[in-house]
């Protein structure tokens, strides 16, 4: 007897990214904040030595990793009526991605972004927000959305929407995972009061400590646990952490690889994350497929050419502690 896919729904941005790199790109530490810093005259004239055409948004990005693992994956989200928009749905059917609900706006441009990535994997991202920030909850019928997980990433602070898709998930029985944008994280009275009706809270270290406070990643972490069934949180090359079920998790780097560009590492990782936990694997197995679609991502341009294939990867060395 066959068994019937898992299907996951992801909501959020769509766009068309352009990669700039060259020699020109080369960010230099601020000797004041110790940040990569990069400065362009104005009126110049900049030559670049590659040039890459991607489609991004956090959406479209986990829904690629769910269709690779073999899930039934969706995707909604706005897209405009433009070439942008024309790429975006070309690459998700291609990667065998449900696109029923995915809403046109007659005047708006699909989401652009223009990303110029350093040699040490660095980026610098001009983003065009457009037809991704006008979803509303009357553009999806959500009442008629049946699945078994919800991925919810930025929806550009509509709170009413995103209050909306999480009662509908707990009165249906459907899981969500949700990875806050700006808008999300701007509104926090809101926020925290929708977090216990998620499963999955991912997010990265300073957004994390936004919500939940703490000195450093472990104690933020430490401090939101009891919040929803999995609170994650990133910490780029230095890797994760996951409070469950009174314990600790700790994880490092899944490989040492060069980065040639961080862009979609954070998606990788959450959604690598959520599609073990919906293969239902252990948190472990979790933090394992999760950085190691991150890895796997920053090794290549953009946010989908590095995301795996492979439905399993080996374990990382995990430290648990009690809470």
């Amino acid at each position: 007897m066959s068994q019937i896919p898992v299907k996951i729904i992801t909501f959020g941005a769509a766009t068309q990214d352009v990669f700039l790199m060259g020699k020109s790109l080369h960010g230099r530490r601020d000797v004041r904040t110790r940040d990569y810093v990069e400065q362009f005259p104005l009126g110049a004239k900049i030559d670049v030595d590659q040039i890459v055409f991607d489609t991004g948004g956090g959406a479209t990005n986990a829904a690629v990793t769910f269709a690779r693992q073999g899930f039934e994956a969706a995707f909604v989200g706005k897209i405009g009526h433009d070439p942008a928009g024309t790429e975006v749905i070309r690459t998700l059917t291609k990667e065998g991605v449900g696109l029923e609900r995915l809403v046109k706006d007659p005047k708006k441009n699909t989401g652009y972004s223009v990303i110029m990535v350093a040699a040490n994997g660095e980026r610098t991202i001009l983003s065009h927000r457009g037809a991704s920030h006008e979803l509303k909850a009357k553009d999806i019928a959500i009442r008629t959305l049946a699945a078994d997980w919800f991925y919810i990433s930025s929806l550009a602070g509509n709170m009413d929407l995103l209050a909306k898709l999480l009662r509908h998930a707990n009165n249906h029985g459907i899981q969500v995972a949700i990875d806050p944008g700006n808008g999300e994280l701007a509104q926090m009275k809101k926020l925290r009061a929708l977090l216990p009706l998620i499963t999955v809270l991912k997010c990265n270290a300073q957004e994390l400590g936004q919500i939940f406070g703490g000195t450093n990643l472990s104690e933020t972490v430490s401090k939101a646990h009891g919040v929803c069934p999995y609170v994650v949180g990133t910490n780029g090359p230095l890797g994760s952490y996951a409070a469950v079920a009174g314990k600790l998790y700790q994880a490092g780097m899944y490989a040492k690889v060069r980065a040639v560009d961080r862009t979609g590492a954070g998606d990788a990782f959450g959604s690598g994350l959520v599609a073990a936990l919906a293969k239902g694997l252990s948190i472990e197995d979790a933090l394992s497929l999760g950085s190691a679609n991150a890895t796997s991502v920053v090794a290549q341009v953009g946010a989908k050419a590095g995301i795996l294939k492979t439905p399993r990867v080996k374990r990382m060395k995990v430290k648990v502690t009690k809470l």
